[in-house]
């Protein structure tokens, strides 16, 4: 085969070879920003994901002590905000569970009872508020969830789906939440009720 034959033939095969290097433009840049993370879309092992840490680890803190409570979700939230770190198809999500990260974060600092120690569970540290302000910093925890609820339910109609996934997951820890504001008997009813539900869903 001459030289410009071999030429003829390779450039097509070139082409093709660097297209499919190429990212497409759905997965490329996306909401992320400066074209630093890629949006890999909505999907259902990604919301599944999101949904699993927030209930798994709301039910954990919900077994916490009173004093560690609030910043044991603090952590669930910040987890959960992690796994969407790059994908901008959820940037709402993320945008609402950082939110609720920080609020906790805040009014954890806020309260802080420097009297007594830190708990540690694996590269976690909870630290504990003060008794008498642990009613004041749960319903601060309630209302930071209900906003980020709120907001993911209000998301655009391509997302609802998984939003609302993402958001149910967020209301079972706030009545987690809410529970520790009843009397002992009731805290455990409803423990039990919100428990049995996520092992069903």
């Amino acid at each position: 085969m001459s030289i410009v034959k071999r030429i003829a033939v390779s450039i097509p095969l070139v082409a093709l070879f660097s297209l499919a290097q190429s990212p497409s433009p759905a997965l490329a840049g996306g909401d992320a920003g400066g074209g630093s993370g890629a949006s890999y879309g909505l999907s259902n092992a990604t919301t599944w994901s999101i949904v699993k840490t927030l209930s798994r680890g709301g039910d954990r803190c919900s077994r916490q002590p009173a004093a560690y409570r609030c910043d044991c979700y603090r952590w669930v939230y910040k987890r959960a905000a992690n796994q969407l770190e790059g994908n901008g198809a959820y940037s709402e999500a993320q945008g609402a569970l950082e939110q609720v990260e920080r609020s906790l974060a805040a009014v954890v600092a806020q309260n802080r009872d420097s009297t007594q120690p830190k708990r540690r569970r694996a590269l976690e540290t909870y630290t504990p508020v003060k008794p008498a302000a642990i009613p004041r910093v749960n319903r601060a925890a309630v209302q930071a969830m209900a906003k980020a609820e709120t907001v993911l339910l209000r998301s655009p109609a391509n997302k609802q789906e998984h939003y609302t996934r993402i958001a149910q997951a967020i209301n079972s820890n706030k009545v987690l939440l809410r529970s520790a504001l009843l009397p002992g008997g009731l805290i455990r009813f409803a423990t039990t009720l919100v428990t049995g539900f996520l092992q069903k869903a």
